[in-house]
């Protein structure tokens, strides 16, 4: 009878605690790279910004020019013209893998479809629907919920760019979905120490 308690007790107190965690924790979300903190026009966007590198193929600028209007005001990147000449594969990387959302798309309307292509550790894992651009900024979403570490923006350069670049980070399993497990396992283990206790009432 002792042990039986006991060991109640114990769980309890377990219970309680992760619970206590579980309020404590949110999920998390998404982070977008809007560029507009950026000062300068037609300047390389540092390794490190919005927790890319950028590896010296993407430019910011902030002025007006129509088609290639912005998400957000004022910036928005296209493609480094020393690198990347017409159409184009531009990547950029993260430096731990991510799941990458999508971004905003604008530019000439003739000009080559867009589309992401999602790559992990070298490995092509998927590749976006297309989008035609438009003076309107429209979100292309990348339709992949897996990890990537590297995006490359398939487009023709010369004619299109990109804004509001958005991802987040896998979701770690919150202490609440333990706490459903921890409190099967003790509706398991209290049962069976009733049950021990009848049979020996019984003897």
């Amino acid at each position: 009878m002792k042990t039986y308690h006991v060991l109640q007790a114990t769980l309890t107190l377990a219970t309680c605690t992760l619970s206590a965690l579980a309020i404590s924790t949110s999920a998390n979300a998404s982070t977008v790279v809007t560029f507009d903190d950026l000062k300068g026009d037609n300047l390389l966007v540092p390794d490190g910004y919005g927790g890319i590198r950028w590896d010296n193929n993407w430019i910011y600028y902030g002025f007006e020019q129509n088609p290639y209007t912005p998400e957000s005001i004022p910036n928005r990147i296209y493609g480094n013209y020393d690198k990347w000449d017409g159409p184009s594969s531009i990547p950029f990387y993260f430096a731990s893998p991510v799941i990458f959302d999508g971004g905003y798309i604008a530019g000439i309307d003739f000009s080559v479809p867009a589309s992401f292509s999602l790559y992990n550790g070298g490995t092509l894992q998927a590749t976006s629907a297309s989008l035609t651009p438009s003076s309107t900024p429209t979100f292309l979403s990348s339709g992949y919920t897996g990890l990537v570490d590297e995006v490359r923006v398939n487009w023709d350069s010369n004619s299109t760019v990109l804004d509001n670049v958005t991802y987040h980070t896998a979701a770690v399993p919150e202490p609440a979905s333990l706490i459903g497990l921890l409190g099967l396992g003790a509706f398991g283990i209290t049962s069976k120490f009733k049950r021990k206790q009848k049979q020996q009432v019984h003897c």
